[in-house]
């Protein structure tokens, strides 16, 4: 069975307005939000194809946060690679700011890494480590450059620190506003998707035997390795991304999808061979 990507149909477009641009985002049906690639790389000034690039090289982490969306164009839908909003902010800061041609695109892309790193280490408790090592390099810099001063030394240490201190906090609140509108949203993405009802272990334990199943009917025909193509099916029909994802609403059409390929392949077989045990 060969193996092609799932298009997803979005349950709701939306356009989300970033400094006179159009970020095109799309819910799908388990509730997670969407960026397009494109209008994200038009946003920030950054070359589409190379970025694209990037995220497929990369797709032994991003793999579960992308996805291949028919989005709405003046064309009409297309397909388009799509990355889940939550892992926006981490594929920004693999961009290599040297190939940015546009100073402003690097400066907010700059603004947006120093802040990243901040509150990365606040989160993991080093930021009272990183700012000994700040202080340390600003004097190594300061006593370098005024060596003529060194009894005025400790007081303009000081002042340089406070201003530039000032300068970061400016940036650091220039990025935060430009991502405001983006973040508004990714929350209420995440504020309406609501619990949804998951299939029971027992449920999810049936489906496995029910593939396992026609799993070997595959092997015993030719076709090598079908589980892989066999769990593609059930996602596409029921409209996740994931076999863990499926509703309890979809569990009833999975068995039945499941069971009437065993049936054929066992009566091409010639045997009785039963189905998974219900």
């Amino acid at each position: 069975m060969p193996m092609v990507s799932p298009v997803f149909r979005p349950e709701r477009e939306r356009k989300l307005d970033f400094r006179d641009k159009k970020i095109d985002t799309a819910d799908l049906k388990d509730g997670k939000g969407y960026v397009s690639l494109r209008s994200l790389c038009a946003a920030f000034g950054l070359d589409q194809r190379s970025q694209r690039r990037r995220l497929l090289r990369q797709q032994g982490y991003f793999e579960p946060y992308t996805a291949t969306i028919l989005v709405t164009t003046a064309g009409g839908p297309q397909p388009a690679l799509c990355l889940m909003a939550s892992a926006v902010p981490l594929f920004l800061t693999g961009v290599e700011l040297s190939r940015l041609k546009d100073p402003e695109a690097r400066e907010l892309l700059t603004t947006f890494l120093d802040e990243a790193h901040v509150v990365l280490a606040e989160h993991f408790g080093i930021s009272e480590r990183g700012e000994i090592r700040f202080l340390r390099e600003s004097v190594a810099r300061m006593v370098a450059e005024q060596e003529t001063f060194e009894e005025n030394l400790s007081k303009k240490v000081e002042a340089e620190l406070a201003e530039i201190r000032q300068t970061h906090n400016d940036k650091v609140q220039q990025i935060r506003q430009a991502f405001g509108d983006l973040r508004q949203q990714v929350s209420r993405i995440e504020s309406v998707s609501g619990p949804q009802a998951r299939l029971m272990p027992e449920q999810m334990g049936h489906i496995r035997e029910t593939v396992a199943v026609l799993g070997t009917l595959m092997q015993e025909q030719g076709v090598p390795k079908p589980y892989p193509g066999i769990y593609m099916d059930i996602t596409r029909m029921t409209g996740v991304s994931r076999s863990a994802d499926i509703r309890q609403e979809d569990f009833p059409g999975v068995i039945e999808f499941l069971e009437k390929q065993i049936e054929a392949l066992t009566r091409e077989k010639g045997t009785d061979e039963p189905s998974a045990k219900k």
